[in-house]
């Protein structure tokens, strides 16, 4: 156990000698040559080469090894003191060979103008030589003290059985694990760094602290600010508009489907079929529906409105997103009302109760917990929402549709205002949150005992 809580303490001098850690860029041009250091957590944010995302799975797995041996799991914080150690070190021997380093090229042609090479241009710089200061290398040796000192007993068999039944579960989830670490964390840290800064996406970002926010929440009279506000009062609707038939939906196709009519396996594929479609697929096959020339809701039923207008418009939203989502969550309901007995329907028909009766007093109090799960994942999905409005209204009719994604990727992409749109993310995130919080908590209190 001492050697457990020795090897978490070298993993955190690991995480503090990183902070201290440097690197120095140097460059020759026209017999000028310059130096610049700059620390890892900068480099880190540089956003600049792909060996740098190998740092956040060094830290993550380091991170995870020092909880592992603070909760006296030996073996498994072993392992992943053992991928950090072989990933911080993969990191330094790739970034040192890349030779026109992206990351350190920024600050070292500004270096180099100083100095006084004129007109500079990137093929000028022929080689970036790139070198570590002491602590790089104290951090690299304090993993591999971490890897020694948490290294498992294997002398007896039940050492080398405990050691097997430990890892085994984290070798079905490594590959997830790695992906999840580098296209999911990695982007939600640089996410979050980015809502801080003034950004073009060509540029280094420029930390400006919490101006992003300040002029989203409280400056009435900025594009951005009312473009928060009505952006996310959008998706606040198109929520309260679909959820409840997202629900209400393929619960009653479910409850259809329980009578094992003939052809029922059909039905139930032909429903399920539009969620295995892609978003781009439905929406513009929906859009051809409701067009006003040549569509078939126009045409053939004789409905002559504007089906892209307000109040139209959330009407083909809510159908397109019911149509498209409605199979998932058939499924799950079809699975809840198969785990019900029979013998409570019987026994209530046999004591008078209609179809109603049983549907209310049996079938919702049987599926309260996948119904609780259902609202909470749907609610989640539509606070996301983006695909639908942008192919079918996109910023028409006074943006009358315009959810607050779309304004995200609109001032980042096309803009190039990625600091406020990150912001923006942000606040969606904490949103979501919210009330994903909120519904956590119900969905506790109604959980199956």
């Amino acid at each position: 156990m001492a050697r457990s809580k020795t090897a978490a303490f070298m993993g955190i001098v690991f995480l503090v000698l990183f902070c201290l850690s440097a690197v120095t860029g140097q460059a020759t041009v026209k017999e000028i040559t310059s130096a610049v250091e700059m620390t890892l957590p900068q480099l880190f944010f540089s956003l600049s080469s792909a060996s740098i995302l190998l740092i956040p799975l060094a830290i993550v797995t380091m991170i995870a090894a020092v909880i592992a041996h603070l909760c006296n799991q030996r073996n498994v914080g072993f392992v992943f003191s053992l991928v950090s150690f072989a990933v911080f070190g993969l990191f330094m021997l790739l970034f040192a060979q890349e030779k026109t380093n992206a990351a350190l090229y920024a600050p070292l042609s500004d270096a180099l103008k100083e100095a006084g090479v004129k007109k500079l241009k990137k093929r000028d710089v022929d080689q970036i030589i790139v070198t570590y200061t002491p602590f790089v290398y104290l951090t690299l040796a304090s993993a591999g003290a971490a890897v020694c000192l948490g290294f498992p007993r294997l002398k007896t068999e039940y050492d080398r059985r405990k050691l097997r039944k430990d890892l085994l579960p984290y070798a079905y989830i490594a590959p997830h694990l790695f992906f999840f670490i580098i296209f999911f964390i990695t982007p939600a840290v640089y996410g979050i760094y980015a809502a801080f800064t003034k950004w073009d996406l060509f540029n280094e970002p420029v930390f400006i602290g919490l101006a992003n926010f300040k002029t989203l929440l409280f400056d009435a009279g900025n594009t951005y600010y009312k473009q928060l506000r009505n952006g996310l009062w959008n998706t606040v609707k198109f929520v309260i508009y679909s959820v409840p038939f997202c629900i209400a939906v393929p619960l009653a196709l479910a409850v259809a489907l329980q009578t094992k009519c003939k052809g029922s396996k059909l039905f139930q594929a032909l429903y399920y079929f539009p969620s295995l479609l892609s978003i781009t697929t439905v929406t513009l096959s929906w859009r051809y529906m409701f067009n006003t020339q040549y569509g078939v809701v126009p045409n053939f039923l004789g409905m002559k409105e504007n089906w892209f207008s307000p109040p139209h418009s959330w009407i083909v939203l809510v159908v397109v997103t019911v149509w498209w989502c409605a199979g998932s969550n058939m499924v799950i309901y079809q699975s809840a009302l198969a785990s019900i007995p029979r013998t409570h329907y019987e026994a209530a028909a046999v004591d008078g109760a209609g179809a109603w009766q049983r549907f209310v007093h049996i079938t919702l109090p049987g599926m309260k917990y996948p119904l609780t799960y259902t609202f909470i994942i749907s609610v989640v999905a539509q606070f996301n929402v983006y695909g639908q409005p942008l192919m079918l209204t996109g910023f028409n009719n006074n943006e009358a549709n315009a959810v607050l994604l779309m304004y995200i990727q609109e001032n980042a992409v096309k803009k190039q205002v990625a600091g406020m749109s990150a912001a923006m993310s942000v606040i969606l995130g904490l949103c979501i949150m919210a009330v994903s919080y909120v519904q956590m908590r119900v969905m506790r209190a109604n959980a199956p005992e």
